[in-house]
């Protein structure tokens, strides 16, 4: 289907399968960001951080995430899921701590991986509520500045967590998903709420 003959296609469903099936993750190697995204998530990681090691957080704490995470509890798979869960759906079930984590594994897990990384920066992407004076407040001890963006463009979001030096995911997430994938072809490690 030549762009200059199709320049519109229209599809009765999604391309792929969601969530991305097992044997489709590895092709993210493929992926490349477009030069405006990469640069504009480069120029505010070397303006905010730099050069200091930093975290990213992936929170969604917004109302529509709530309520979608209510019939997730005891489910084999839910949405983004098989990210932490595996494939197979055995001896794992997706929880509602994984899925819309109250505020103390938020302050419990996010403290864990600054101690463990010894970061001195969290960066908080949100679609709601960065938790910024919380978050703060609980690492106070640890001297952590917390930022947030709102990014015109929630791809940038994703960019700058793909370049933590480690990230705390949501697992049901398919916006984690997107994140994990990149984060796994480069090596770098990530855990998820209610799960690590």
């Amino acid at each position: 289907y030549p762009p200059d003959k199709y320049p519109v296609m229209a599809f009765k469903g999604a391309p792929a399968s969601f969530p991305v099936a097992q044997r489709h993750v590895k092709l993210h190697k493929y992926f490349q960001w477009s030069e405006t995204i990469e640069k504009e998530a480069q120029d505010y990681i070397s303006k905010t951080f730099q050069g200091d090691s930093f975290i990213g957080i992936h929170l969604r704490n917004n109302v529509d995430w709530e309520r979608a995470c209510e019939h997730a509890d005891g489910l084999p798979t839910y949405m983004a899921s098989p990210q932490c869960l595996g494939y197979s759906g055995v001896d794992r079930k997706v929880t509602v701590k994984m899925c819309f984590p109250p505020k103390e594994e938020i302050l419990r897990l996010t403290k864990n991986i600054v101690i463990k990384t010894r970061a001195k920066h969290i960066y908080v992407a949100t679609d709601k509520n960065p938790m910024i004076k919380e978050i703060e407040d609980h690492l106070k001890p640890q001297k952590v500045k917390v930022h947030h963006l709102d990014p015109w463009l929630p791809q940038i979001d994703l960019a700058i967590l793909g370049q933590a030096d480690h990230t705390i995911l949501n697992c049901v997430s398919s916006f984690s998903a997107f994140v994990k994938r990149e984060r796994d072809i480069s090596d770098k490690p990530s855990s998820f709420w209610g799960f690590s």
